[in-house]
């Protein structure tokens, strides 16, 4: 992490398990905004996340290793690996700037974070150490969106700019709901993790 001047997305989540609408909104950032690359950064435990079940950070993280290993740009980051204590975006942030002095930090974020951001702990230091790049999809009027982003720009003169994704409906929990069913969930997540996941048995599967 010692060379300067990069432009460095930071693609933070649960990512369980990474799917291709993660990959397709990494590698739009990535196009776009013309970023040297997109770092993945899987939450060991969430704190917005309480209470909830995770699968291990160890396969989540593998299963981003197989998803990104052939996509130029895309990077993993174990800075919130450890799953024994809570990881606040602003806190990884300061640990990165402290890294990186000299890179622009590009946040990835959907629409629904947009709209909750105030919520988050010290948004504040993340707006001023990062911009904003915002997926827009259907189910978020345009100028809902534009007037969120106005708001957050007077209350932490936030620079957020949006992220032409493609609409694609695929969840998460849709995928582990499938994989205990032992419905098919081809298409939704790159072969590699597909096939990594069913031979570890995550998600409840047994065969």
């Amino acid at each position: 992490m010692n060379e300067e001047g990069r432009r460095i997305g930071l693609f933070g989540g649960t990512f369980d398990p990474v799917h291709n609408a993660h990959l397709a909104l990494a590698r739009q950032a990535y196009r776009q905004y013309d970023l040297d690359m997109v770092w993945f950064i899987p939450n060991g435990q969430p704190p917005h996340k309480r209470g909830q079940i995770h699968t291990d950070i160890r396969h989540r993280m593998e299963m981003i290793r197989l998803a990104i290993q052939d996509i130029p740009g895309m990077e993993l980051c174990s800075l919130e690996e450890d799953a024994e204590a809570y990881h606040y975006t602003y806190r990884t942030v300061q640990i990165l700037r402290e890294r990186c002095p000299h890179d622009q930090f590009y946040f990835i974020m959907g629409a629904d974070s947009l709209f909750n951001f105030e919520n988050w702990r010290e948004p504040g230091t993340i707006c001023s150490e990062c911009i904003l790049l915002a997926a827009t999809r259907d189910e978020h009027n345009m100028e809902d969106i534009q007037t969120q982003m106005e708001r957050l720009h007077a209350l932490y003169q936030a620079d957020i700019r949006l992220l032409n994704t493609p609409n694609m409906d695929i969840a998460a929990e849709d995928i582990r709901a499938k994989v205990r069913e032992g419905a098919d969930i081809s298409g939704m997540l790159p072969a590699s993790v597909e096939k990594y996941l069913w031979e570890n048995m995550l998600y409840g599967f047994r065969g």
